[in-house]
């Protein structure tokens, strides 16, 4: 029978007693309880539970099997612990499984039989330095090389707070940034449309499935994330109020397979006023899902309703709607801006329409005014060309200031 102890903190520490040896040494892993978690009692006691339950079943199938001299320990043999006591309880499902193959396929091969302890800053940053892309020996870009660095990041960090190294080497590490050059060739693509083209959009979506002309008209009046408006069921609609309730998104496991889970954040649950000609339209798109699905021969959504699945009620992989909408912009010769570009949308159509930060926070559910502000107060056509406009009244002629 496994137990827990309290190391201070919301750090615990789970044990077993391994059934392999004659002695049943005692076998332990140190695990970290999310903040959020944590300020509930009987929350973390029910977490608690759930952890030591999948210790106790690794222990006893023979999973663990033994004790790692932690003073040698090997930047490989560490990463399985750093997974189990950090990674499992902080990161999402996709999030861990990116972050699992940004390791095994560039950390562990340069730094996996390297001992923690004698890893050093100038190594790391050597490395990083000179990190390129596989297929064609550039230099790797910066968002690839940011992932990395914050893998590597999270693994020593969790080793140095739990004393397997006394210095941590990543302190030193500088966090990729952008290049003028990169920044400059982000600036020079698309992130959003404007609202002519929207104009345009919205009727050239009519030459989709209902289904799907639904699902990405009401990406961009929402401003949905793609997994969050896949999760969304007809019962999470209400119609009175003209609004939809998020409080699901459809994502990865780790092992790369669709799942349903919470959002993120607590800021992204909530209700998302809708137009009243949208909802009027999903309303007469409900009468014909349902006589669909009576008409489905193989439903296999059992009690789930979501809105948008692939025609028997099973929820859509998540990549689904991002190929969808490629394939719509390349047929229609429509300007290319990703699908989460569509959120973006959303946000500055309300900005240049005179709607305030905190307005545009809200109902795009962003946990930190900051983030918002940062998106949405950069350079618009719209809103460069007002504030211009707004400078004309200084007009030597016209103030009679010219000689």
């Amino acid at each position: 029978m496994g137990w827990t102890e309290h190391l201070g903190g919301n750090k615990y520490k789970l044990v077993e007693r391994d059934p392999s040896k004659v002695k049943r040494p005692k076998r332990s892993i140190s695990v970290e309880v999310p903040a959020d978690i944590a300020k509930s009692v009987r929350k973390t006691e029910k977490w608690l539970a759930v952890q030591l339950a999948d210790w106790e079943e690794k222990v006893l199938s023979g999973q663990v099997v033994g004790r790692v001299k932690t003073e040698n320990i090997s930047f490989k043999d560490f990463v399985p612990i750093w997974k189990e006591g950090h990674a499992k309880q902080n990161l999402g499902g996709k999030t861990l499984l990116n972050t699992m193959g940004d390791i095994e396929r560039r950390l562990i091969p340069e730094f996996g039989d390297m001992p923690l302890s004698k890893i050093t800053t100038l190594q790391l940053v050597t490395w990083f330095a000179g990190l390129t892309n596989k297929k064609n020996g550039e230099p790797l870009a910066t968002n690839s090389k940011l992932n990395i660095y914050k893998s590597a990041k999270s693994i020593f960090d969790a080793a140095y707070k739990w004393k397997l190294i006394k210095e941590n080497p990543m302190e030193g590490v500088p966090r990729p940034s952008a290049s003028k050059k990169e920044k400059k060739a982000m600036r020079s693509k698309k992130q959003n449309y404007t609202m002519q083209e929207v104009e345009t959009l919205l009727a050239a979506l009519y030459d989709l499935p209902n289904n799907w002309r639904l699902y990405f008209t009401g990406v961009l009046l929402g401003g949905f994330r793609r997994g969050e408006y896949l999760a969304v069921e007809w019962s999470d609609l209400d119609f009175d109020r003209n609004a939809i309730w998020i409080e699901d998104q459809i994502t990865l496991d780790e092992e790369g397979k669709k799942v349903e889970s919470e959002v993120k954040t607590e800021e992204s649950e909530a209700w998302v006023a809708m137009p009243k000609w949208y909802m009027e339209e999903l309303k007469r798109y409900e009468r014909q899902w349902r006589k669909e699905k009576l008409l489905c021969k193989n439903w296999q959504g059992g009690e789930k309703q979501y809105i948008f699945h692939g025609g028997n009620g099973v929820m859509y992989y998540p990549s689904t709607p991002t190929l969808t909408w490629r394939r719509f912009l390349a047929k229609h010769g429509l300007p290319h801006v990703k699908l989460h570009g569509l959120r973006h949308t959303a946000g500055m159509l309300l900005r240049e329409s005179g709607v305030d930060l905190k307005t545009i926070q809200e109902r795009l559910r962003h946990t930190k005014i900051g983030t918002t502000a940062d998106i949405y107060t950069h350079e618009s056509a719209i809103i460069s060309r007002e504030a211009a406009d707004r400078l004309e009244m200084l007009n030597p002629e016209l103030r009679r200031f010219a000689p």
